[in-house]
């Protein structure tokens, strides 16, 4: 049903690209030459050459959020600290009753979302005029047209509607800045232009639909359709959640909003992504052997190498190993990071109250590690099964185009044509209270440590 569709999920390092042709799939994954928004574009131009689209039939989007472009140059990252101090000041001016109505959600501790971030905006770049996303921004490349989803703007939006809150524009200021017009993800975002065309090599007149924030766009691709079903999506950072019947008030620090169906209650760290690269240059993370490791009583590590996000909030916070001894191995380092991340993603569902789930449902590059998924399903006491597809926003950008076309009827028809697992790894019960109590002491770690981690960064801020 999904032939000849594009998706292209703009990441926070690399564009994918994901092409159905039939029964084939193809694939193509591009590292950015640089983080600015010419840099996305050229990559999309460079991998959308490499695959032949001359029967393209339309195209899906997905993308980081939380990455603002200004006047289309200067880039304020997901990843950055800016918006703290601003996020602090609309917490307590504006009453959480507001947020709700205005915005159909509590408003979240993230300063990446785009109140604080539009409100920095306006107050350090006084001739800014026009602010988008990634998304936003290859969208109206390919199609001349500024338009975006409303759920890539959560925080601003009605997402009971397609409207910017215009009372929170005006409480921050901003009511003159040019944003892109909100509608639907599987709506139509327009046609490839002659221009992009002859960039990319994709038909002019090729049909372009909205799609969705990376997030949203992964649960869809993993076939995440209804409630108590527990995602967890690896990447640079990681969400870890579950779909509900509504949305909670927000009291335990987490994300609570509106999903396409029901409402998506998560948490997302920041550990995820860097901190395997680092254990990898420890040793071969897919060789770590949990039983072994465990039996040598490793260190404990703190995943914190970019400060951490859900549940401590914390941009301060870095990573430490506790309990090295003098025969600890490369191989029981590595493993010690695999465990830090797991218990990352436990910490999150631990603060949402444990809901139950007959599986954890995983995607993205951190799924493709037996060991570490292994580490998840005992440490939860659930089985841990692996999406079909690991790129699984792609997919799922995929997916919001063929509702577009017309290919299936509606969204929850999309996602069971590609509810496909690879594989369920069962929990090992003989491990399973071991790990429950290094996580007690790994959640203890952060509390000693969390104001020598605000001297030592007042120290570095001294050279």
């Amino acid at each position: 049903m999904m032939k000849d569709i594009l998706g292209i999920d703009l990441g926070t390092s690399s564009v994918k690209l994901i092409l159905t042709c039939g029964d084939e799939v193809k694939k193509v994954r591009l590292e950015y030459s640089e983080q600015t928004p010419l840099g996305w574009w050229n990559a999309i131009c460079e991998a959308s050459k490499s695959l032949d689209l001359s029967s393209v039939r339309g195209i899906g989007l997905s993308s980081q959020v939380g990455t603002y472009i200004i006047d289309d140059k200067a880039v304020i990252g997901w990843d950055s600290s800016i918006g703290k101090q601003e996020l602090a000041e609309l917490l307590s001016e504006i009453p959480s009753e507001v947020f709700k109505e205005q915005i159909s959600m509590p408003h979240p501790s993230i300063i990446s979302y785009p109140l604080p971030r539009i409100k920095h905006i306006v107050s350090n770049y006084p001739n800014a005029e026009k602010i988008c996303m990634p998304k936003d921004f290859i969208c109206e490349r390919l199609t001349g047209n500024f338009v975006s989803d409303k759920f890539s703007w959560r925080g601003l939006a009605n997402l009971d509607g397609c409207e910017y809150s215009k009372k929170l524009l005006s409480h921050i200021g901003a009511e003159r800045i040019k944003l892109p017009k909100l509608c639907e993800p599987a709506d139509l975002a327009g046609f490839v232009t002659p221009e992009a065309s002859k960039e990319t090599s994709i038909p002019t007149g090729t049909p372009v639909y909205l799609g969705c924030n990376d997030f949203f766009a992964g649960i869809i691709g993993m076939g995440i359709s209804g409630e108590g079903e527990i995602f967890d999506i690896t990447g640079t950072s990681e969400h870890l959640g579950i779909i509900e019947d509504k949305t909670t008030d927000g009291s335990d620090g987490l994300v609570s909003g509106k999903y396409f169906f029901g409402s998506a209650h998560y948490g997302v760290t920041a550990s995820c992504g860097k901190s395997l690269k680092f254990g990898q240059s420890l040793y071969p993370l897919d060789k770590v052997d949990v039983k072994l490791a465990l039996s040598k009583n490793p260190p404990i590590f703190l995943p914190y190498l970019s400060g951490e996000r859900a549940p401590i909030w914390d941009p301060d916070a870095r990573g430490a190993f506790f309990g090295i001894n003098a025969d600890a191995s490369p191989h029981e380092m590595a493993y010690s990071v695999l465990e830090g991340v797991a218990f990352s993603v436990y910490h999150v569902y631990e603060t949402m109250g444990k809901p139950k789930a007959k599986f954890i449902t995983v995607s993205g590059g951190g799924a493709k590690n037996s060991s570490l998924n292994v580490i998840k399903s005992s440490l939860f006491g659930t089985p841990v099964r692996v999406s079909a597809e690991h790129d699984a926003s792609a997919l799922g950008a995929q997916l919001l185009a063929a509702v577009g076309i017309g290919d299936y009827e509606s969204l929850t028809e999309a996602i069971e044509a590609v509810r496909i697992y690879r594989e369920s790894t069962e929990p090992d019960i003989s491990i399973k209270s071991i790990l429950k109590e290094r996580y007690e002491i790994y959640k203890s770690l952060y509390v000693s440590l969390k104001d020598e981690f605000k001297k030592l960064k007042a120290i570095g801020e001294i050279l």
